[in-house]
């Protein structure tokens, strides 16, 4: 049998308290939270679902934050929102205030530097009349999602919310040569030491990225994906305990040494990740056209519009970059069509750079059986 990792003070008194209230389930399942992004995305009206504005209220914030300034919302957004409108139900925080709009006005000024004291860039907070206990949600990829306080007893609790299957995070790797094999540096070793085992396990393989274009990398030993998860978030990214949500829609605590033994873990290298460059490797570039057909002059490149493929933005529907494998792109803004041909400067021509990520399936899980479990732990 595995051993159990020992858990914090902090771990054990959120855990306690956590699992010793009602079970919550979460106001909007998955499935619904999918239809209202998907209506979002096509439609970009929030007037048919002014209800959120009340169960859902920094998620309402959100989605007109970005209809204001024409952006796009990530779906795992929605997700965090109602998991902590959810949590807040639990601890019974009903007041909800916008720290993006308002600020931290009208807060005690205990409660401002306690707020301070998070490090974290507060968006929303929901906390009881008195104060003494909120949390607080933040934003940005570089910190975790909420903070719990409680300002008698001295208690501050860091926590992640995560999808049912999610990502930890996903750094872009150090960008290879025109040979294609993967390489690391120091650089990426000391801002992202949670990958350094499953990165050097394809680094001894030498994994071309040319050789992977459209198939991702997931062949992982076990020991260093579980390294990678727990690594993740020690340092400016601590995190306490993750919360998730069971099978039957109901929110989950689970304390972050504690993560492999809930959820199915996966590594993956992906060759064309999420973040574009300029080129980099030139001479894989012109290869890749002249496989093409492609005629290149004075710096210009014409090809079939055939030879190219226009795909949409990421939580939207237009057309805004036209794939011409899938390691090189060219923005939609920069390239110009006639007849059947496609034109644009060979400098335009972005290039993606690989990524790596660790990945936590929790399908399966069962908030009974996990509840029991520490309970049970907690006692002893």
């Amino acid at each position: 049998m595995r051993e159990i990792t020992p858990l914090s003070i902090v771990q054990k008194n959120i855990l306690r308290i956590f699992y010793n209230k009602p079970i919550q389930k979460i106001s909007i399942k998955k499935s619904e939270r999918t239809k209202i992004w998907n209506d979002f995305v096509k439609n970009r009206n929030v007037n048919k679902y002014s209800f959120l504005e009340k169960e859902i209220p920094a998620f309402f914030y959100e989605i007109n934050k970005a209809l204001a300034v024409g952006g796009n919302l990530q779906p795992a957004v929605f997700s965090e929102c109602v998991y902590a409108q959810t949590l807040a139900h639990q601890f019974m925080l009903p007041k909800f205030t916008n720290i993006i709009e308002t600020g931290v006005k009208g807060f005690h000024n205990d409660t401002i530097k306690t707020m301070e004291s998070t490090g974290l860039p507060v968006r929303y907070c929901y906390s009881n009349s008195d104060e003494s206990n909120l949390l607080v949600q933040a934003g940005g990829a570089g910190s975790v999602d909420c903070a719990l306080i409680s300002q008698i007893e001295k208690n501050l609790t860091m926590i992640e919310f995560k999808e049912q299957y999610a990502r930890t995070s996903e750094p872009d790797l150090p960008k290879y040569g025109e040979d294609g094999f993967l390489v690391s540096s120091p650089d990426f070793d000391e801002e992202n030491p949670q990958f350094k085992l499953m990165l050097k396990e394809h680094l001894d393989k030498r994994l071309n990225v040319f050789q992977h274009l459209g198939s991702n990398e997931g062949n992982f030993s076990t020991e260093s994906i579980e390294y990678a998860v727990l690594k993740n978030y020690v340092g400016s990214k601590f995190a306490d305990v993750i919360c998730t949500e069971d099978d039957a829609g109901f929110l989950v605590m689970l304390p972050t040494e504690h993560i492999s033994r809930w959820a199915k873990l996966e590594g993956e290298i992906r060759p064309s990740g999420r973040n574009s460059y300029k080129v980099w490797s030139p001479k894989k570039l012109i290869e890749i056209l002249k496989e093409k057909g492609a005629e290149i002059k004075d710096g210009i490149v014409t090809l079939q519009e055939s030879k190219i493929k226009a795909t949409k933005e990421r939580g939207g529907i237009r057309t805004t970059r036209y794939k011409i494998n899938p390691l090189f792109f060219v923005r939609a803004k920069n390239i110009s069509f006639r007849g059947s041909d496609a034109s644009f400067k060979l400098e335009s021509v972005m290039q993606l750079n690989p990524s790596i990520t660790a990945k936590m399936n929790f399908k399966g899980l069962k908030i009974e059986e996990v509840r029991k479990f520490y309970l049970e732990l907690l006692s002893n």
